[in-house]
């Protein structure tokens, strides 16, 4: 289906949508309010023409149809309405200069972090919104946010790829060079033929077999929950180059990934929290098991819940061990989140606890959409080394959500978003720094007995 075809009313949701309707709080809070908001920021050299910007930003809007989609809730079951075409807002604002270098980037990153802080009404189309702040005419930051029931990490690349072509087109530099790709509409149909399967029910019986009447291990409050408007905040913290350098050699000496490194070490601060030693935690994959998906705009995220006992290991090695089997094994069985509920229904029982709140552990991998090299007459960089905690940011469904981002540089950024309502800043950041200790010492010396990696200081 190509960008000027709409779908027809009344489509099916996909999974996943189904799944944000668990959190559904009205139009002012939760999923579907204002601060849900997935986006990014791009460093900019060259002189950006404003006109040529906001078309390129309708361009986009035309092409990915899921960016000008609600979700209808006013029948006997929900749905998705395609709506015609319309330009996204587009801000204007003069930078503060500081002067060049290290001064620049942090004032890019502070508008980054307050454009994040914004809002996109789910009820106002398109559900895309962009801020151009300017320091001068050769330098400056675009922010671009989506509401994260159409959107998610991997379509951020996808969209600002997208709107980079766009842009150069409209400045003359050729037709986009774009490849093809399925609406999103399409994927929410082909999903439920997918579900249907034997491979899915052969699934299904699996994560009933291995999560059964587990829950997830939920993370003490500093105070009990209530029912009023979340104020979601965001601490940043940097792993160091020596401590990545380890976690990319252990991963390699071990036959495992950098997720799962950092994941057995996220274990054992979990297990350093609760006492347990029959953990199931929860990550977030891209979702995108069908490739004639990958180039498609939308909420893919899936939510996944990994099961490992710390009772048999002995040291870290064995634990990453016992973490990399789990990964294969559960990742060959991925299905939707809300399929894995509804044979495991007590893994969310958590989530309606006040005393706690569910965590879940993601690292960035998909492909950079804007990495520097020159599109038209701008060369447009990806924010990513981003360090500034904010205290009101974008929200997130529940909970608590750990991100981290192996840098180019060799470094690894990290974040937890959280709410304030529920947590003080200085417990995440007591968390953050120690996950780091954690880390660093269980890779010095991946054979020493857990118990000593506990409790060295």
């Amino acid at each position: 289906m190509s960008g000027s075809e709409t779908a027809p009313p009344g489509a099916p949701l996909s999974t996943n949508q189904q799944f944000l309707l668990m959190f559904d709080k009205g139009p002012d809070q939760g999923v579907f309010g204002p601060r849900h908001i997935v986006g990014g920021g791009w460093r900019i050299e060259g002189t950006v023409d404003t006109e040529a910007l906001r078309g390129a930003l309708h361009d986009l809007v035309v092409r990915h149809e899921v960016l000008r989609t609600t979700i209808g809730r006013d029948g006997e079951a929900p749905y998705q309405l395609v709506h015609p075409p319309e330009t996204p807002v587009l801000e204007e604002h003069e930078l503060a200069d500081p002067g060049p270098g290290a001064a620049r980037d942090t004032v890019a990153h502070e508008f980054l972090n307050r454009i994040e802080a914004g809002s996109c009404p789910a009820t106002e189309q398109p559900l895309i919104r962009a801020a151009l702040g300017r320091f001068d005419d050769q330098d400056s930051v675009l922010v671009v946010n989506t509401h994260h029931t159409v959107s998610d990490g991997w379509s951020m690349q996808i969209i600002i790829r997208d709107l980079l072509q766009f842009y150069a087109a409209r400045r003359g530099f050729g037709e986009p060079e774009l490849p093809e790709f399925a609406q999103y509409g399409e994927y929410a149909t082909w999903q439920q033929e997918y579900l249907a399967g034997a491979a899915v029910a052969s699934a299904r019986e699996y994560w009933a077999n291995n999560i059964g009447d587990a829950s997830f291990s939920g993370l003490p409050t500093d105070r009990t929950r209530t029912d009023a408007t979340g104020v979601y905040s965001v601490h940043r913290f940097l792993i160091d180059r020596e401590v990545t350098s380890a976690v990319q050699l252990a991963a390699k000496q071990l036959r495992s990934s950098p997720f799962m490194v950092c994941f057995a070490a996220f274990t054992l601060l979990s297990h350093k929290i609760t006492g347990e030693t029959d953990l199931t935690l929860a990550t977030i994959t891209s979702g995108r098991n069908n490739p004639a998906f990958n180039e498609t705009v939308g909420a893919f995220f899936n939510f996944l819940p990994l099961r490992t006992d710390l009772s048999a290991c002995r040291t870290f090695r064995e634990l990453l061990t016992s973490t990399r089997n789990t990964c294969l094994g559960m990742y060959s069985q991925e299905i939707p989140f809300g399929e894995i509920v509804g044979v495991a229904p007590s893994v969310i029982a958590p989530f309606a606890d006040p005393t706690c709140a569910v965590q879940a552990f993601e690292i960035f991998q998909f492909p950079v959409g804007a990495d520097g090299n020159p599109v038209g007459d701008l060369k447009v960089s990806q924010l990513r080394r981003r360090l500034l905690d904010e205290a009101n940011t974008a929200d997130i469904p529940d909970g608590v959500l750990w991100a981290l981002d192996v840098h180019p540089d060799g470094e690894i950024i990290g974040s937890i978003r959280f709410n304030s309502n529920d947590f003080d800043a200085a417990t995440l950041k007591g968390l953050a720094a120690d996950y780091t200790r954690l880390l660093r010492i269980a890779l010095a010396n991946v054979d020493a007995p857990l118990e000593t990696v506990l409790t060295t200081e």
